[in-house]
């Protein structure tokens, strides 16, 4: 991999950058600066999405881990946000109370929700799959905070892979909520925040049109026939679609140099 050479333009499309690394610049791009976000212990780029968001253009956002560590700012990144070196140069350290205090007071703007599964309206398995006789053949992390998915402002969603496994008409297992059945569905059920806004995949940037998901931009180098093979429901919109904006070298340069200096996100 190599870094492009100007710092303004952008980054050779499909070279120049890990999967994961355009992961984290997309979602970067998502956060805002008022936001108080919290991530899942299995969160490496949500985690470094945040980070580089407050070195780029939200310096004012408040990063909180599962662990209660505020604004951590140890040097490098570490796989688990669970991790206890995060406490190093963090801004404070809260406890669970205090997370679920905030949460419940309406102050959690964005929550991250990875999954086992996650299907066309956003809805998030983090139990099991195929299921027999009320047991999953395959195990989750289970709960994991499913209450931040209705108290949060909005959700951001991500997955590590593009498959037909993970991205499903309908889980089987409804652990967290995302747009319920479609439509208005979510409101009507008398959850009042936004839920999910977008999922960010290695292939595509997912959006959100009235409780379902369609392809909002098709990544750099990513083929579109790709997408709808490995999309486990059908898409509202057929290729080509816009192509997400490739990674600018500045934006690659304060993630490598300042985020994630010894190379995380690039194995």
């Amino acid at each position: 991999m190599t870094t492009a050479d100007s710092q303004t333009g952008p980054a050779e499309a499909g070279i120049g950058y890990s999967p994961d690394e355009l992961m984290t610049v997309v979602m970067a791009r998502e956060i805002r600066n008022d936001d108080l976000a919290v991530t899942g212990a299995s969160s490496l780029v949500p985690v470094a999405a945040c980070l580089l968001a407050q070195q780029l253009h939200a310096p004012d956002m408040t990063l909180i881990l599962p662990s209660g560590v505020v604004n951590p700012r140890p040097g490098r990144l570490y796989r688990s946000a669970s991790d206890g070196r995060w406490v190093t140069g963090a801004e404070a350290v809260g406890t669970g109370y205090d997370l679920f205090e905030m949460s419940e007071n309406g102050r959690l703007s964005v929550m991250f929700y990875g999954g086992v599964q996650l299907d066309r309206h956003g809805n998030v398995n983090l139990h099991g799959t195929g299921y027999r006789d009320g047991r999953p053949s395959f195990r989750g992390p289970g709960l994991a905070n499913t209450s931040f998915a209705v108290v949060s402002g909005r959700i951001i969603l991500f997955s590590a892979s593009h498959t037909r496994r993970t991205f499903v008409e309908r889980v089987d297992f409804l652990t967290a909520a995302g747009h319920l059945d479609g439509g208005d569905s979510r409101a009507r059920a008398g959850i009042t925040t936004d839920g999910p806004v977008c999922c960010i995949t290695p292939l595509v940037t997912f959006g959100v049109d009235h409780g379902e998901m369609t392809v909002r931009s098709i990544h750099p180098g990513a083929d579109a026939q790709a997408v709808v093979d490995r999309t486990g429901f059908a898409l509202p919109t057929a290729p080509p679609w816009p192509v997400t904006a490739a990674p600018m070298a500045a934006e690659l340069d304060v993630l490598r140099r300042v985020v994630d200096p010894t190379g995380e996100l690039a194995r």
